[in-house]
């Protein structure tokens, strides 16, 4: 079943799953999490965790790598064939590779354990800030390569060729602001800022993986991209051809 809580002054509880098969540690986030207003649920490994998340359709999800049975970028991987809830990976694997990893997976931000409480509420909220996108009530569909590709802000729908596309709320947010700026060489800092915003300075990497993920899904050949483009050195534009 499908619920909300719902808190005083009438507003929704946002739902936060964390997914760690450390007991301290959950009971922290749940604490301080609650604390913050949020409706926090505990699932202890992979499996359980994705049965969580397909019952409940949490917010968010905070989920640990390193577990045992199902592990966290396993689970990832099968949440992502039905769920594009956002996703704070929590590691203690300090790899880059393992954190891109789980970037290409689809997680939306990533955690290094140990960490402040104040770092992780501000990742939280800031992913969610991109994932609720203003209303764009008089918005219209933004039209490329001759109707190829629309971007609709007002149905906050993508399509290729009269087909939807599936984009998490990170990819969206990055495409619609590629398509606002059509033609436009946006650099690395201005990206970030817009779509990731405070906190995520000379993080260069997240805006690759991401651009990657973005070709891989709107492209006929993402090694050889026709709208999402590289203007090497500074950042990438969307083509208005």
């Amino acid at each position: 079943m499908n619920f909300r809580l719902v808190c005083d002054r009438g507003r929704m509880a946002t739902k936060v799953l964390v997914v760690d098969d450390s007991i301290d540690l959950t009971f922290l986030l749940k604490s301080a999490l609650t604390r913050e207003g949020y409706q926090v649920e505990i699932a202890y490994d992979g499996s359980e965790g994705l049965r969580k998340a397909y019952d409940l359709r949490p917010d968010l999800i905070l989920l640990d790598i390193m577990m045992p049975g199902l592990n966290g970028l396993d689970m990832l991987e099968r949440l992502r064939e039905f769920s594009n809830t956002p996703v704070i990976v929590l590691t203690a694997v300090s790899s880059q590779d393992t954190t891109i990893r789980g970037l290409d997976l689809g997680a939306d931000d990533y955690v290094t354990k140990p960490f402040e409480i104040s770092e992780l509420k501000a990742r939280i909220r800031a992913v969610l800030r991109r994932t609720a996108l203003a209303d764009p009530v008089d918005e219209q569909a933004l039209n490329f390569d001759g109707g190829r590709l629309i971007v609709d802000p007002y149905a906050h729908e993508v399509r290729i060729q009269d087909q939807p596309v599936n984009l998490t709320p990170t990819e969206y947010k990055l495409l619609l602001y590629l398509a606002y700026n059509a033609g436009q060489v946006l650099t690395f800092d201005q990206i970030l800022d817009r779509v990731w915003g405070p906190g995520y300075e000379n993080s260069p990497d997240i805006v690759k993986v991401y651009i990657r993920r973005l070709r891989a899904k709107i492209e006929i050949d993402p090694d050889r991209p026709h709208y999402v483009l590289t203007r090497r050195g500074i950042g990438y534009y969307l083509s208005k051809e």
